[in-house]
């Protein structure tokens, strides 16, 4: 029997975005899913809209006000049932073939417990800004788990993305929880760490979803706080590698944290000119 993929949702807020979403994840190819919406105790009506949704594989779970981005990520986390998990944010999509594309590379490579891709960049009408980024310097195929997160430290940028672009095995992801928003703008590479240093990891070189960018998500202050805590997990990664970081990896590291700093602000910028962030008829 072909094993059961369970899709998560965190969400809070997350109209108009999250009909289009919800769509991606229907229109899926591989059919034996479970999608679970965990609405967080928003207000913007996506609780009415996803009360309005009949499709047999969809699961509907309610979180209290006051819950927290990290609660609710974890709370819909552990609501899965199925073998492997997904966890796609509210206004992100899902490319059609990303599910049966991701299980194959987690069942073709038994050892490895994260299958992740690379994804497109989209703005907020979801026209393709940025094509196939992620997974730089990772080769394609099977890689150490401990050498993806070393590439990450080394590069300065979570190469990995965010977490459309990731199918977990679902014993090692459960293993990791909670997510940890001690540090919010690394609380996926956080999580990522802890799953991959326990097994092996298979890269896909293509686009398998896209992540949306919104002045919420992308902007000049926000560049200089993920700065800091991408430092912070610097920090903290090379107290306790498996392997010793010498003076040059943190020099190796410094530098590229300064530099993708730099290029995110540069899109935002770029992106702002070209009112990549403003709805229709703003």
């Amino acid at each position: 029997m072909s094993p059961l993929v369970s899709i998560v949702v965190p969400v809070f807020d997350g109209m108009p975005h999250l009909v289009a979403l919800t769509e991606s994840l229907l229109g899926q190819t591989y059919p034996h899913l479970e999608i679970v919406f965990s609405e967080g105790g928003g207000s913007d009506g996506s609780l009415d809209y996803l009360s309005t949704l009949t499709d047999e594989r969809i699961r509907l779970i309610t979180q209290p006000k006051g819950t927290t981005a990290a609660q609710n990520w974890t709370e819909a986390t552990r609501a899965a049932k199925g073998d492997f998990i997904k966890l796609v944010c509210q206004d992100d999509l899902l490319d059609a073939r990303s599910i049966e594309y991701q299980l194959a590379d987690l069942q073709t490579h038994p050892t490895a417990v994260m299958a992740i891709g690379q994804r497109n960049i989209v703005d907020t009408h979801g026209k393709v800004i940025f094509r196939n980024r992620g997974c730089q310097r990772l080769s394609s195929g099977l890689n150490s788990g401990e050498k993806v997160i070393r590439r990450a430290y080394y590069e300065g940028t979570n190469v990995i993305g965010e977490p459309v672009a990731v199918l977990f095995e679902r014993d090692a992801l459960l293993r990791a929880m909670p997510w940890d928003d001690a540090n919010p703008l690394v609380l996926d590479l956080v999580c990522y760490e802890k799953v991959a240093l326990n097994g092996d990891v298979v890269v896909r070189k293509e686009a398998v979803g896209a992540f949306r960018v919104s002045t919420s998500s992308w902007s000049t202050r926000l560049a200089k706080v993920q700065l800091k805590q991408y430092q912070s997990w610097q920090k903290q990664y090379s107290g306790s590698a498996q392997y010793p970081v010498s003076g040059l990896d943190r020099l190796r590291a410094r530098f590229g944290v300064h530099l993708h700093t730099s290029l995110r602000r540069s899109a935002y910028l770029w992106l702002r000119v070209n009112r990549s962030f403003h709805s229709a008829g703003e």
